[in-house]
């Protein structure tokens, strides 16, 4: 192999690397690029619900009071508006249910009650191995 030769290996191989790392750069700044863009697009819509009240976590609906995800909510009646009567609020009966009363036992004298043994509910911890090594 020449002298020339060499020098145009060297040459293409230079030329190799250099197009890798301009294409390298180009990918990490495109990739860069569009994490910014999704970050400031979904924090964009985060402060956007906020702002306008929004807000999912502080909506009415809980899954506490049974209208989490899935369960249908049903739609507040509304008033209709017509002078003072859209003001006073409308009154249901609630149906008054029954006292509970709760049903005596029998209660056995004294002198007849016989004691009950409580059972052990954990077994109690088995002692500690003491070894040289410890």
């Amino acid at each position: 192999m020449d002298a020339f030769e060499q020098l145009e290996r060297k040459r293409a191989s230079r030329h190799r690397l250099r197009a890798q790392r301009e294409r390298r750069g180009r990918l990490q700044s495109r990739v860069v690029a569009a994490s910014l863009i999704c970050f400031v697009l979904l924090w964009g819509i985060v402060f956007t619900q906020m702002a306008t009240g929004n807000d999912p976590v502080l909506s009415g609906g809980s899954s506490r009071h049974g209208h989490g995800a899935g369960a249908a909510k049903q739609p507040r009646a509304q008033p209709e508006a017509s002078g003072e009567e859209a003001a006073v609020p409308i009154e249901e009966e609630v149906p008054v249910e029954e006292e509970f009363v709760p049903v005596e036992e029998e209660v056995l004298p004294e002198e007849e009650a016989v004691p009950v043994e409580e059972e052990e509910l954990f077994e109690p911890e088995p002692e500690a191995v003491v070894t040289g090594q410890s």
